[in-house]
């Protein structure tokens, strides 16, 4: 079963922090966190934020594991195995914020 607003938002969140890291890549590649002294701030508010996105992800998807369980149960795996790392990518995402913050 496939739930439309679980995999919008997955992936809007997916793409954005995407789209975002790749424009921190170049302007790190491009040697602005050398000008600006705020950088850390910057990244650590990015990353901060990303993880309560994907912390948002997360529990719809676990959510959709629930509902998925009266389902298959291949499908109820699979949802498994996707909530275990949207928890995951959280997890590291709220790290990294604390890590570049208090660095």
């Amino acid at each position: 079963m496939a739930i439309p607003l679980l995999h919008g938002w997955v992936l809007y969140v997916s793409l954005t922090s995407f789209f975002i890291s790749l424009m921190f890549l170049l302007s790190y590649l491009l040697g602005f966190y050398k000008r600006f002294a705020s950088w850390r701030v910057l990244d650590s508010l990015y990353h901060g934020t990303t993880g309560i996105l994907y912390m948002s992800a997360a529990v719809l998807q676990a959510h959709a594991t629930i509902i998925s369980e009266k389902d298959s149960i291949n499908e109820y795996y699979i949802n498994t195995a996707a909530s275990f790392f949207a928890f995951l990518t959280t997890l590291l995402y709220i790290l990294h914020a604390f890590s570049i913050y208090y660095h």
